[in-house]
């Protein structure tokens, strides 16, 4: 790897991978070029779930000290997708079938209500803005580019936190979203799953946007349960998987 910039590689729909940027040293600081670096890891699957990351080792083969490393981690950890564990250790979040279970109930009682309140509280420039976010979603949808149409959504979520105007859900996305983030991104690069979830926001932008509560109330409640749905057959691929290669012989 050149000292002055890395090549970023990133999951596409199909199965395939390709240069998600070229990403310059010099126009980040070292913690948000090693943030952009290790997420991109975990979602490549180069750093496995309940693996412990030997930070010493990480910088070596990022290049750079420990210290941007670590706060790329805490920072990481904000994000839901590792977890640190004083004295013990940082290991990329694995999450249990029931705790999925548990957080998509949260999600599928509480989303509902976000949409509502944004296409009845939002401001028609923040629905503007929104609508313009999602069309981008929609275009990324059909890019294949996992990771960018996660980040984008990311900054969709955001936006419809503030559309719907309330602090408290603000905290509870933070908490419980981060989560299921890298569940998402697996989900997401299956076969033509980009093109479902971005149709889905469609169509609740479009709720928003016209100032329609309940339809924006029942576009999420539908894509939530949806959501959910394809998260436990994920999940039982994987442990179906898992069962598999435990009985095979050493």
């Amino acid at each position: 790897m050149e000292a002055e910039q890395a090549v970023l590689v990133t999951a596409k729909a199909d199965g395939g991978e390709r240069p998600r940027r070229q990403v310059s040293r010099e126009l980040l600081s070292a913690k948000e070029w090693c943030v952009d670096h290790i997420r991109a890891m975990i979602y490549a699957g180069e750093l496995e779930p309940a693996r412990k990351i030997l930070i010493d080792e990480l910088a070596r083969d990022l290049g750079v000290s420990r210290t941007p490393v670590r706060d790329a981690l805490w920072h990481l950890q904000r994000e839901g997708l590792v977890t640190v564990a004083p004295r013990v250790g940082v290991y990329v979040r694995e999450i249990s079938r029931r705790e999925v279970e548990d957080i998509y109930q949260l999600k599928v009682a509480i989303e509902p209500l976000m949409a509502q309140w944004a296409a009845e509280r939002g401001t028609a420039d923040d629905k503007a803005a929104y609508r313009e976010a999602i069309a981008r979603l929609v275009a990324l949808g059909g890019s294949g580019d996992v990771e960018q149409y996660v980040e984008h959504l990311q900054d969709c979520r955001r936006l419809l936190i503030r559309l719907a105007g309330s602090d408290a859900l603000t905290d509870m996305n933070d908490v419980v979203d981060g989560r299921v983030r890298l569940l998402r991104f697996r989900n997401l690069s299956q076969a033509g799953e980009l093109g479902r979830s971005a149709r889905q926001h469609e169509r609740v932008a479009e709720a928003i946007v016209h100032g329609d509560g309940a339809g924006a109330h029942d576009a999420m409640r539908d894509h939530m349960a949806d959501a959910a749905t394809r998260i436990r057959r994920l999940l039982k691929a994987r442990e179906d998987e898992q069962s598999v290669g435990e009985e095979q012989p050493a």
